[in-house]
């Protein structure tokens, strides 16, 4: 992704290789699974838990909030991990990273 992205907290940037995620991710997911196959960049995460923004590629949206489980193991169930898809950039600030900026707010 070539735009700067202006986090909103608990938003941000990662801060290791984001090829760590993308594994994990290619780890958990099973052959049922909505990401299963494709290819992604992971390019955000929320730091109070742990979801994932994975740009999309090659499919009818293009971003994706992984909640990975760090469990190692291809998952059957393909509603695991849970996964919230956007169409574009857009999407996700207004329907995610937005919500999720005001609920953490009012927790702090």
């Amino acid at each position: 992704m070539d735009k700067v992205i202006n986090w909103l907290e608990p938003w941000d940037s990662l801060c290791i290789d984001p090829t760590y995620f993308e594994k994990e991710l290619y780890n958990e997911v099973g052959e049922n699974h909505i990401l299963y196959g494709k290819k992604v960049i992971a390019i955000g995460r929320r730091y109070n838990c742990d979801d994932v923004l994975f740009q999309v590629y090659d499919s009818e949206f293009s971003f994706a909030v992984v909640h990975l489980t760090y469990s190692g193991i291809k998952e059957e169930n393909s509603n695991y991990p849970r996964t919230r898809v956007y169409t574009d950039f857009e999407d996700w600030v207004n329907r995610c990273m937005i919500p999720d900026n005001s609920e953490y707010m009012l927790c702090e």
